[in-house]
């Protein structure tokens, strides 16, 4: 907003100025300005386009080795862990930005580090079934997001809870 009211002053300015024929440098001047303006928005008011220095550097892509595992019949109490392992597929170094579960008794781990083209990472997730979800088969749902196109995938484990002497 500061910028925007720099760039109206100096047109006021210069439009009261009565101008020195100079209109070439002075339009140099007003681009320089205008350049400035709204970096967040990425366009400024007069549509120049604005580098934003928070914009991703750019898309990879990603290949899960599997999209869904199901632990079968597994016990509570008990922990269960599986590793999805997955590619970057794409040409740019690929960054997990988060790991979320549908519901607290699945904890996904995601990779600290980012994993560069042609490489292969993993993702653990530990299921850890509540006692009401005994005697029941459940679904639940891992929501990863990265700097993919599409930037969400959504990868599931399956398990069908006994009781503990199941």
């Amino acid at each position: 907003m500061k910028a925007y009211l720099v760039a109206t002053g100096f047109l006021a300015l210069i439009a009261c100025s009565g101008g020195n024929g100079d209109e070439a440098s002075n339009e140099d001047s007003l681009n320089s300005i205008v350049a400035t303006t709204n970096p967040e928005e990425g366009v400024s008011e007069f549509g120049q386009e604005v580098t934003n220095p928070n914009k991703a550097q750019g898309e990879t892509s990603i290949q899960f080795m599997e999209m869904v595992h199901d632990f079968g019949d597994v016990k509570f109490p008990s922990e269960n862990l599986f590793t999805f392992k997955f590619k970057n597929t794409g040409t740019l170094p690929l960054i997990i930005e988060s790991a979320t579960a549908s519901c607290g008794c699945t904890v996904p781990n995601k990779p600290e580090e980012a994993i560069l083209p042609g490489q292969i990472g993993e993702l653990d997730v530990i299921f850890s079934p509540k006692e009401g979800q005994q005697g029941t088969p459940v679904t639940k749902q891992v929501t990863v997001i990265a700097n993919t196109n599409p930037a969400s995938t959504v990868l599931e484990i399956k398990a069908n809870v006994l009781g503990p002497k199941g």
